[in-house]
């Protein structure tokens, strides 16, 4: 994760009699909340299963990448074999280097 971090300059003006005067203020530093930058993409992979039980989503984890991927087509094969493709958007697992 990244912070962002700013800072902060601030300065009062004195009004008097004899004219404006600046008076210096202390400097603030600011930390805005962390900011997260995710990377993401879309995969697609095909699995064979031998039964008509197939799932409707499959987790996915690989190379670094993370997400659920979900049935988007069936070829069926014969003899009781089924070509199944999932596709989805997965992103950059965090905790991977």
């Amino acid at each position: 994760m990244k912070k962002v971090m700013s800072s902060v300059l601030v300065g009062a003006i004195v009004l008097t009699g004899a004219g404006v005067t600046t008076v210096p203020v202390e400097a603030k530093e600011k930390a805005n909340s962390d900011i997260t930058v995710q990377a993401s993409r879309t995969v697609s992979e095909t699995r064979t299963y031998t039964t008509s039980n197939i799932p409707s989503s499959i987790t996915y984890a690989k190379d670094g990448w993370v997400g659920i991927l979900y049935q988007s087509s069936i070829e069926e094969l014969g003899l009781g074999k089924y070509n199944v493709t999932f596709t989805g958007t997965v992103v950059r697992d965090p905790g991977f280097e």
